[in-house]
């Protein structure tokens, strides 16, 4: 399964970088993530790391992303259920985004939500890993920054992610700060 993300992340890439003249961008970072709601009852906080594909529209401040992601956390003490676990999360969602201001500004604040799948693998010693894939949603703004006189921008992003599987919502914060490339 990692290996079908990791696959899947470098198409994107690739992709990106040939059509960086036509209103593309690409981008990776990583980050902190949050648990909150059931997650949080269960897992402390971790990390994520992840790559995405911008597709801005002509002459519009709205773009599609398609974007994958990695997490991982671990067990918080004291918390019910399986002993010393680790969750792990890998995904792909579509999201739509909208930027403020224009795309010569050296500061571009903008909006995303989108709709992905997940998939949530728990893994605790002397236990057999289990793994399920659902669908799954956020919504959440960032930053974009420009860096020098090229295409380059420094991001620093902020969602609200949701998943329910078996009656538990893995919500969470990812906090993820990167680099973009590309126009627009």
């Amino acid at each position: 399964m990692q290996r079908m993300w990791l696959a899947v992340v470098v198409s994107m890439l690739l992709g990106a970088a040939t059509a960086s003249t036509q209103g593309v961008r690409y981008g990776v970072g990583g980050g902190l993530l949050v648990p909150i709601f059931d997650y949080n009852d269960l897992d402390k906080a971790g990390w994520i790391v992840g790559a995405d594909v911008t597709y801005w529209l002509p002459s519009a401040p709205i773009g599609i992303r398609a974007e994958g992601s990695y997490s991982r956390t671990r067990q918080k003490p004291g918390a019910c259920c399986l002993t010393d676990h680790t969750t792990q999360i890998a995904g792909g969602m579509a999201d739509v985004v909208y930027a403020f201001g224009k795309t010569v500004n050296q500061i571009r604040p903008y909006l995303l939500a989108g709709v992905g799948f997940y998939n949530l693998r728990l893994s605790a010693p002397g236990f057999a890993s289990s793994s399920d894939t659902r669908i799954g949603f956020a919504g959440g703004a960032g930053v974009a920054y420009r860096v020098g006189t090229g295409g380059t921008r420094v991001f620093l992003e902020s969602k609200v992610t949701s998943m329910t599987l078996n009656g538990v919502n893995f919500a969470s914060i990812p906090i993820r700060v990167g680099l973009r490339f590309g126009a627009k």
